[in-house]
């Protein structure tokens, strides 16, 4: 999807004037900028929002975007590729245990292991790897003290 095309989806203005161009919402509603404290000054607002005040700005005809709903084909499409991606990280997760089934001893030479069992049998394996270093370790110390 192109940015042009993103754009088309996103609301152009800040959301503190999302509502200032609705007729029947602005009686009922105060935006920020009708409140008598509003000032573009304050520290919480961006420097960017001065650019939408009556003053300010190259495009002062240029009104806000309102959000539009994504057709569904557009939607289709972003499904399709969510999908996509979806199984492609699967996969490689799918072929990441697959590999770690191969550097684990076998068990039951018939029997693929579950996701969960490949995980169990991992961590056991590798703490006794990690118990035959220790041990290696002890009968070095050991042997280099008595020689």
């Amino acid at each position: 999807m192109s940015w042009e095309q993103y754009q088309m989806y996103v609301p152009q203005c800040h959301p503190a004037l999302m509502y200032q161009s609705v007729g029947s919402i602005q009686s009922t509603m105060t935006t920020p900028l009708q409140s008598p404290n509003f000032s573009l000054d304050s520290p919480h607002y961006p420097e960017s929002l001065s650019y939408y005040s009556n003053g300010g700005g190259k495009d002062d005809k240029k009104k806000c975007r309102r959000y539009k709903t994504p057709s569904p084909q557009l939607l289709r499409m972003r499904r399709s590729a969510a999908n996509e991606r979806e199984r492609r990280r699967m996969n490689t997760l799918n072929v990441a245990y697959d590999e770690l089934r191969e550097v684990l001893p076998e068990i039951d030479s018939g029997k693929k292991l579950s996701k969960f069992e490949t995980l169990q049998m991992a961590q056991k394996y590798i703490e006794c790897l990690a118990q035959i270093l220790k041990k290696d370790a002890k009968h070095e110390n050991n042997k280099n003290k008595s020689g």
